[in-house]
């Protein structure tokens, strides 16, 4: 079984109406949070669930429908960190956020198993542009270019525990610079960065490169799943998101 781990952060912004965190907006009566649980759920293989967050922020709306809550009110991977140390193990876990409304059972399946077969530590989904464009045009989405096309990241990654915990303080720079690609860049070298610039860089030369840093083997898996990419990051994807769950 797949233990998983569902960031749900801190949200305290303004912006999001009054709302303590951004997972807990409802769309047809339901929370962004509920809809990413229901879908872990319903895939296959999938063991313990915990949500690591502020507990008195979001406990009253998923008490019950996971298996613990695991407070915590810090950066990305210092949540993630509290949530594979609740797991102690050192085998493969689940990790996505909170606000993937729109991620469903077949998404996760298709997800996990060709993470399963790459035989990855770390396996991170992209989604080509013409396909995420074709389902959810509304959608605004970092894109990169490689040799194999121009795609976009998704919102969910599959860990070797073990090896994580060995290069935290670089994964946690990795993190920060995740929708800054020429940033992420540059930490990986001068000439990763022009190839990347030119749209000459491969998705196998940065699995290379991740190995040769951080000693991870690193997969990127290509999803032919949009739902995996397209998180609610501003109020008007709410108004998309919703149109597209109404459906």
């Amino acid at each position: 079984m797949l233990n998983t781990i569902i960031l749900a952060g801190s949200q305290s912004d303004e912006s999001w109406s009054g709302f303590k965190n951004k997972c807990l907006i409802e769309i047809n009566k339901k929370t962004l949070i509920e809809y990413v649980i229901d879908a872990l759920k319903s895939a296959d293989g999938i063991g313990k669930i915990v949500v690591v967050g502020p507990k008195d922020d979001i406990a009253d709306a998923i008490l019950g429908k996971v298996d613990d809550i695991i407070d915590a009110k810090g950066s990305i991977v210092e949540n993630l960190m509290k949530g594979i140390s609740y797991f102690n193990s050192d085998e493969h876990l689940l990790v996505c956020t909170a606000d993937i409304p729109l991620i469903t059972p077949d998404t996760i399946n298709d997800f996990v198993n060709k993470c399963k077969e790459s035989k990855g530590d770390f396996c991170y989904p992209v989604v080509e542009k013409s396909l995420n464009v074709k389902l959810y045009p509304e959608m605004e989405r970092t894109y990169v270019k490689v040799k194999e096309g121009t795609f976009t990241g998704g919102n969910i990654v599959y860990i070797k525990s073990s090896v994580i915990q060995s290069s935290l303080s670089l994964i946690e720079k990795l993190v920060d610079y995740r929708k800054s690609p020429f940033k992420m860049a540059r930490v990986f070298g001068f000439w990763f960065f022009i190839k990347l610039l030119l749209g000459r860089l491969s998705i196998e030369d940065a699995e290379k490169k991740v190995f040769n840093i951080l000693n991870i083997k690193a997969k990127c898996i290509i999803s032919e799943h949009p739902e995996i990419a397209n998180d609610v990051d501003k109020l008007s994807d709410v108004i998309i998101v919703n149109a597209h769950l109404s459906k």
